[in-house]
């Protein structure tokens, strides 16, 4: 009776928020499902125009996120505190900096972080030789650029734009569209609000779709890999489903009991597998060494990466990878904002902004540098066993052959004590969309409630209900091969999205003006 009971209290629904999420995009899944592939075609054909024809706006906006990141890390902002005078931060700086990062990545990270190489090697940019070694360069430092510091600036933005209006302004509402109200005032209010986080609901669902798209076949051909059985579709939805009810389980023990401690779990036995892989992998030198190379050409051409659209060359690199991510990554901004603008009471703007770039950038390096370059260290020791002696497969083949999923798991099970070290990336993998979409079911449970104080979490059964609805949303399109047009309606949403990043980013900048933040500060007694 008192489990039923902490599940049936909590704050109130916004009805007006809820009811039209829900029901937007139950029936766009529906019409997916029916017409899967005549849907996929007109989404295609947008998405084509977005990052073609409006791809440029992507790579401005992103540039336009890192120099807001830089400025309030270096600015006069960096020392405004996100909460009252006094406030100390609810959590360790370790468990705050788990939670961020175990937030953001998921098992999407195990996944590109072992093959994304793989692509940029078969079909490198710039212009380099298939296969070559200028092609094996530009594999290990594009994932990492993908994954560092551009995408994590738009998170700590948005993060302390929010957090700024929760925590200092004392909103008691955790919403995208209450950190616009610098800009639109009152209007926020009114339906322009609503439709705002309506929208934003809508495009994040899609966003998690993808996910599961990623993590549900590398999971089952590890569990394939390891019992024997045939990878079918049945067991897709069995891992679904008890993915589904394990993220259910951890939203209802709530952040303290539930997603920080996961979280940490996450932490510890996922630099478990990639210390292991390092040290007795067996290709330890040339991944050091690889890393090493990678980090340097990615900062030498930074510049070069971040501005290049191929106008001339028409390979449509960027717009496959590059614009694509950044798309992806404004998807999930506005989730990531809202969550860690949650958990960072009584931080400093410089705390949090510096903390998720830093470290999650650095988090994900540390994947790709290991994962990425130990799967090119076994092709490499398969092309040319003198030159790179070790431990060998040809990965690429797999890749091809069997696809990514199989070419992720072969590359983990090639290790020493591979069945071992499987089983425990089987579970860390698991473990990662747990976390990962236990943050999407809280994120979209407080902005589909009325009002959140900053001692509250959402009410239990709505975090728990929308990890049975994403959870059902999944398996009936993953039934029904209904996923890809979801997956991409989520991207398309981004351009719409990112024009109300940049009202939220202005209205955090009005809202510091508007308070005299440095004012104050400078009068504070010493």
């Amino acid at each position: 009776m008192k489990v039923l009971s902490k599940f049936k209290e909590g704050p109130k629904i916004d009805k007006a928020i809820y009811w039209p999420s829900v029901l937007i995009t139950l029936f766009l899944a529906v019409y997916f499902v029916f017409n899967p592939e005549k849907s996929l075609v007109k989404l295609n054909t947008v998405f084509n125009y977005m990052t073609n024809e409006l791809g440029w706006t992507y790579i401005w906006f992103t540039l336009l996120a890192f120099g807001s990141a830089l400025y309030l890390i270096f600015g006069k902002f960096g020392n405004v505190i996100l909460g009252s005078p006094g406030d100390k931060p609810d959590f360790s700086t370790f468990s705050w900096i788990g939670m961020i990062f175990t937030a953001s990545t998921g098992s999407s990270l195990l996944y590109w972080g072992t093959i994304e190489w793989i692509y940029y090697w078969q079909a490198p940019p710039f212009g380099a030789e298939v296969g070559s070694w200028e092609a094996a360069e530009w594999a290990s430092a594009y994932g990492m650029f993908h994954w560092g510091a551009s995408a994590w600036a738009m998170y700590a933005v948005i993060s302390v734009a929010i957090a700024y209006s929760y925590h200092v302004r004392k909103k008691p509402i955790l919403r995208l569209s209450e950190a616009c109200r610098g800009l639109l005032g009152d209007r926020v209010d009114g339906w322009i609000g609503k439709l705002i986080d309506v929208f934003f609901v809508f495009g994040l669902i899609g966003g998690v779709t993808t996910s599961m798209g990623l993590g549900t076949p590398m999971l089952t051909a590890g569990i394939c890999k390891l019992t024997g059985i045939a990878h079918t579709r049945e067991l897709e939805l069995i891992i679904i489903t008890v993915w589904t009810l394990s993220i259910g389980i951890t939203v209802f023990l709530g952040l303290e009991k539930g997603i920080r401690k996961l979280s940490d779990l996450n932490i510890y036995l996922a630099f478990g597998v990639l210390g292991f892989l390092l040290v007795l992998g067996g290709h330890t030198v040339f991944i050091l060494n690889q890393t090493t190379s990678s980090v340097g050409l990615m900062i030498q051409e930074f510049v070069h990466m971040s501005f290049w659209t191929d106008a001339v060359g028409q390979s449509k690199h960027p717009q496959w990878w590059t614009i694509f991510y950044w798309a992806w990554w404004v998807v999930y901004a506005p989730a990531m904002g809202l969550y860690i603008a949650k958990i960072s009471k009584g931080r400093s703007i410089k705390q949090v902004v510096l903390g998720s770039v830093f470290w999650g950038s650095l988090g994900c390096w540390i994947f790709f540098s290991i994962l990425g370059n130990y799967s090119m260290g076994l092709q490499l020791s398969f092309n040319n066993p003198e030159l790179f002696p070790g431990r060998a497969l040809d990965v690429i083949s797999i890749f091809n052959t069997s696809g990514p999923a199989w070419a992720v798991v072969e590359t983990i099970a090639a290790a020493p004590l591979g069945m071992i070290l499987l089983f425990a990336f089987i579970l860390l993998a698991f473990i990662s969309m747990v976390t990962g979409q236990t943050t999407i079911a809280f994120t979209l449970a407080a902005v589909t409630t009325k009002e959140l104080k900053e001692t509250e979490e959402p009410a239990r059964w709505n975090s728990f209900l929308w990890a049975i609805i994403l959870g059902a949303i999944s398996i009936s399109l993953l039934l029904f091969n209904a996923l890809k047009p979801l997956q991409t309606t989520s991207i398309v949403a981004a351009f719409p999205l990112m024009i109300v990043l940049i009202i939220v980013a202005i209205s955090f900048f009005k809202m510091l003006k508007v308070d005299k933040v440095l004012e104050k500060m400078q009068n504070k007694p010493k």
